[in-house]
């Protein structure tokens, strides 16, 4: 993918069509590839850049005081993260890092809104887009808070639980723990439980919900 084509692919995403902002996100961004396993940027680092994933994965976390990584979310193509940064001094509130091989669009946030300081209307459509991520990470940070382990599996079940009741744990169950909050040996003990409990049933990778 050129240039141009990711360009063209994150105005849709974010519903701007006017060709002169893509001009200015031309002056203002570039294509960064990470390899899997490479970290894009580190929790406190000092940065002014979002990214917008045009392949690939990463995975965002917070490092707790005892050294435990907390998965906050895991954004995939088309999704658009570090956003942030616009609000937090130039600091990034947690750390990234390619689950697979992955191209970014690279976007120097603050002079892309120089940029386009003059028509308010377009600036609001971004900031727009870019607030329904930071609610959601708001919230995310607030499930990790109050609800325990158990009831953050069935959520994470019932929410990716298709129209039979079944989920299919496409990502590692270290990963999927990591992102609840729990150790990979706390999850299998919920999901054992659950089981014993009568409220799952497994098949391989599928869990089916029947309760």
């Amino acid at each position: 993918m050129d240039k141009k084509e990711a360009l063209n692919l994150f105005a849709t995403v974010v519903g701007v069509e006017e060709n002169y902002i893509l001009k200015d996100l031309d002056a203002v961004s570039m294509l960064i590839a990470k390899q899997k396993g490479e970290y894009i940027f580190f929790e406190g680092d000092k940065g002014e850049d979002l990214y917008f994933i045009l392949k690939g994965a990463v995975r965002l976390f917070k490092t707790s005081y005892d050294g435990r990584e907390i998965t906050l979310h895991i954004a995939e193509k088309d999704d658009i993260f570090a956003e942030i940064v616009l609000f937090l001094e130039n600091r990034y509130p947690a750390s990234a890092v390619a689950l697979e091989d992955t191209l970014l669009l690279s976007i120097n946030s603050y002079k892309l809104f120089e940029k386009i300081s003059q028509n308010p209307a377009i600036a609001m459509k971004l900031l727009g887009a870019f607030a329904k991520r930071i609610n959601f990470l708001a919230e995310r940070l607030k499930q990790l808070s109050i609800e325990d382990a158990k009831e953050r599996v069935m959520e994470y079940l019932e929410k990716n639980a298709d129209s039979s009741n079944t989920v299919r744990l496409s990502l590692p169950k270290k990963e999927i723990a990591t992102m609840l909050g729990v150790t990979p040996e706390t999850f299998s003990r919920i999901i054992k439980k659950l089981k014993e409990d009568g409220i799952l049933t497994i098949n391989g990778k599928n869990l089916r919900i029947i309760r």
